[in-house]
């Protein structure tokens, strides 16, 4: 399995979450405590494995990816498992307090750790390409409880869909369709609002290292939440893959770019980029266009709607 990957207006998102998460403590469970009202006892979902059975009212759910274990969240239902890594986001942080951690050094699943919880549905995500290398690895998971494995893309581009197939996976599909409604809503909103300073002005998304810096485009986590509030990319426009990577004499490559995004996902790592003397001779940075978020890695609706608040900042500043 993959190794753990720290990435990379008043909302109508919160409020919809909030009444989620409000309806899930109320019923007394931590987990899928309203799972779908079906005759069976199972039904199918379908993942990078085939399609799988699973319990319906799954009520022990190990979520040892973070993708998942925040869809989860954003649906109200506790996970008795998690891994190592989770966003630095409040609500989750409080959220999860107490959760096991059932992974090991490597960010994997650690067989015992999840055997030990009794789980009766395991959630989690993997690279397409690495399916057969780990088939052996799914199997042992499978053979504790049925496992949902979902598909992960560079950079996770794909988080809506990972979110949909977790929903799918706990009977919460209708509950997280809400989430996706008000989301889209204020992304929406923005670019009716900042039209004009959207039509005016490109926008470029970046984060780095000592030694090399990742410039994101539309097929990135979040330049798929700004593109869909408006933002129109210079640097990163046909950008194919999530992110490319540079060596730091490059940001010269950002001289078209009106208002840069940097990440500030953890301690120090807005200043790598902006104390770089190439990078503070851009226009942008001359302008005072340079705006930093740590909501730079979105994996749920939650943290997306963080971001679209913090990019409408962004906006307002830069009109």
């Amino acid at each position: 399995m993959r190794s753990t990957r720290p990435r990379r207006i008043l909302s109508t998102l919160a409020l919809a979450a909030a009444a989620v998460v409000t309806l899930a403590a109320c019923s007394g469970s931590g987990a899928a405590a309203d799972a779908p009202k079906t005759k069976s006892s199972s039904y199918t979902v379908s993942t990078l494995y085939g399609d799988v059975s699973v319990p319906a009212g799954a009520k022990r759910i190990v979520a040892y990816s973070f993708p998942e274990a925040t869809a989860l969240a954003d649906l109200g239902i506790k996970p008795v498992g998690i891994g190592t890594y989770i966003p630095a986001f409040p609500a989750y942080t409080s959220f999860f307090k107490g959760v096991p951690d059932v992974t090991d050094s490597s960010g994997a699943p650690d067989l015992e750790k999840v055997a030990a919880l009794k789980p009766d549905l395991i959630v989690g995500d993997e690279f397409e390409t690495d399916v057969e290398k780990n088939r052996g690895l799914y199997e042992k998971l499978s053979s504790i409880a049925p496992t949902v494995m979902l598909k992960w893309t560079q950079a996770a581009g794909n988080w809506p869909a990972d979110a949909a197939g977790t929903a799918q996976a706990v009977g919460k599909t209708a509950e997280l369709n809400k989430l996706k409604s008000a989301y889209e809503a204020k992304a929406a909103d923005i670019k009716r609002t900042y039209a004009d300073v959207l039509s005016s002005k490109t926008v470029d998304l970046i984060s780095a290292n000592d030694s090399a810096w990742f410039l994101y485009g539309d097929q990135s986590s979040h330049g798929k939440v700004l593109a869909a509030a408006g933002a129109r990319f210079a640097a990163a426009a046909g950008q194919k893959d999530g992110f490319a990577q540079y060596s730091p004499e490059k940001y010269s490559d950002l001289a078209n770019s009106d208002i840069l995004v940097v990440s500030a996902s953890a301690p120090a790592a807005a200043a790598v980029v902006t104390s770089n003397p190439v990078f503070a001779a851009l226009p942008a940075a001359q302008a005072g266009h340079v705006y930093t978020t740590p909501y730079f890695f979105p994996s749920s609706y939650r943290i997306a709607d963080a971001l679209l608040d913090d990019f409408a900042a962004m906006l307002e500043k830069a009109k």
